[in-house]
């Protein structure tokens, strides 16, 4: 389908285009008995489109981690067709070749979302190895409708998106919540700042992004001379951490709206950081947080499980909000001795020469030692420029010692431009590891 713009969504068109997809799809599956289908595109109006009219002919829809052909191939293993252009497998759904009908349905209620069904999540966190979650659309629905209940914007306002329909976060906020909130879907996937800024130029602008966008955008803030037009900045993908959360709020205004939550789980809670001081996060109404064992356990209606655990520490306050204290999973044994690794990149990057970093943990043989990669603020290349590098390691590690043991110290440094990430903002710990090689 095209819109009337090369950027903006039209819903009169989208609602044609799936009434009319949805009707030969609805054939489709009475002719061969199918069930599902893998769908992926990268262009977000033909994603929508193909997305609704499958859930509406009745099929259950699985999104690939990627649109890699390798995740696309594992996502087919479960499903009876793929709609995916550049697919090659003898499972391929050609557009082509569906028949054509008259449209014997009205397109009003093309833009709502069904009732019935289930949609299967690859996950594409840092590791690179998915994993599928299936949701319904009921639970789909009820985030949607705490959304709307949370979150209210002038109705003039374009939500513009840096991260991917493709996964839940991006299709929820990009896609299916302005859609229910009657906001303007702008469909451009934002790579780049000066994107960001050509695109909050034109109308008041509701952000969707990730903690690495910000972090790139806050070094030389080129959205700060359009700052009157944004309305919003949501943060999801992963911690954004209080340094880039503050410094977005003094250069735009704005505080960045952070939401917690997972494929798993859908949105658990949310918060604001504008000033250095512990915020706690503020579960959605209906979700409640506990703790089991270690962990936080939540219970929410968004999934069918009584209580879903997380790996992620944190402490209950007294008024139901909580805090976050790292990731279980990331607590590991350097000869015996207990180190969490977002405990000391919290330590790093509260330090002036730091923007973000990520410790990783290498393995030679029997030998485990870790890694840091760092992006350095303008203080901390003032620094490396005008002392080394082997000066900034040592003064990095002295930093460290304050908390913890040397055995727990970084053996390695990588400093970088960047941090590598994937569509969803989340950092790629195989692309971390690689610079170590």
């Amino acid at each position: 389908m095209h819109t009337t713009s090369p950027s903006i969504l039209d819903r009169d068109i989208c609602a044609n285009a799936v009434t009319a997809l949805a009707n030969q799809l609805r054939l489709f599956k009475q002719q061969t008995g199918a069930q599902s289908l893998v769908l992926y595109h990268a262009a977000s109006d033909v994603f929508l489109v193909r997305l609704l009219a499958a859930a509406h002919a009745g099929f259950d829809v699985i999104f690939p981690a990627n649109g890699q052909p390798e995740n696309i191939q594992i996502a087919s293993e479960n499903a009876d067709y793929v709609l995916v252009d550049e697919f090659s497998g003898d499972k391929h759904l050609s557009l082509d070749s569906l028949s054509f009908t008259e449209s014997l349905q009205q397109s009003a209620n093309a833009l709502m979302l069904p009732e019935s069904g289930k949609l299967t999540f690859y996950t594409s966190g840092s590791t690179g190895y998915g994993k599928p979650v299936v949701k319904s659309w009921q639970h789909i629905n009820a985030e949607l409708t705490n959304l709307c209940n949370t979150f209210e914007f002038d109705s003039d306002c374009q939500i513009v998106a840096t991260v991917s329909h493709q996964h839940i976060y991006g299709l929820l906020f990009k896609l299916f919540w302005p859609l229910r909130a009657n906001y303007t879907v702008n469909l451009t996937f934002v790579e780049f700042p000066e994107q960001l800024r050509a695109l909050v130029a034109t109308q008041p602008s509701v952000i969707i992004t990730s903690p690495a966008f910000i972090d790139r955008l806050i070094r030389d803030n080129v959205c700060v001379s359009v700052k009157h037009n944004i309305a919003g900045v949501f943060s999801s993908g992963g911690p954004l951490s209080d340094n880039s959360a503050v410094t977005l709020f003094q250069q735009l205004g704005v505080a960045a709206t952070q939401i917690y939550g997972s494929t798993e789980t859908g949105g658990i809670a949310y918060r604001q950081v504008s000033e250095f001081k512990t915020e706690p996060w503020q579960c959605f109404d209906g979700i409640t947080v506990s703790k089991h064992q270690q962990q936080l356990a939540v219970k929410s209606p968004y999934f069918d499980d009584a209580m879903f655990v997380t790996q992620d520490c944190g402490e209950i306050l007294e008024d139901g909000r909580f805090s976050l204290s790292g990731r279980l999973d990331r607590t590991i044994k350097l000869e015996e001795k207990r180190v969490n690794l977002d405990a000391l990149e919290r330590v790093l990057s509260e330090d002036s020469a730091i923007t973000q970093c990520k410790v990783v943990l290498l393995t030679q043989g029997f030998r485990q030692q870790l890694g840091l990669v760092a992006q350095l603020s303008a203080a901390g290349l003032g620094e490396l420029n005008k002392n080394g590098k082997l000066a900034l390691n040592k003064r990095l590690k002295q930093v460290l010692a304050g908390q913890f043991e040397a055995v727990c110290m970084p053996r390695k440094f990588r400093y970088v431009d960047e941090l590598p990430v994937n569509s969803q903002g989340k950092y790629v710990f195989a692309e971390l590891e690689k610079l170590f090689d």
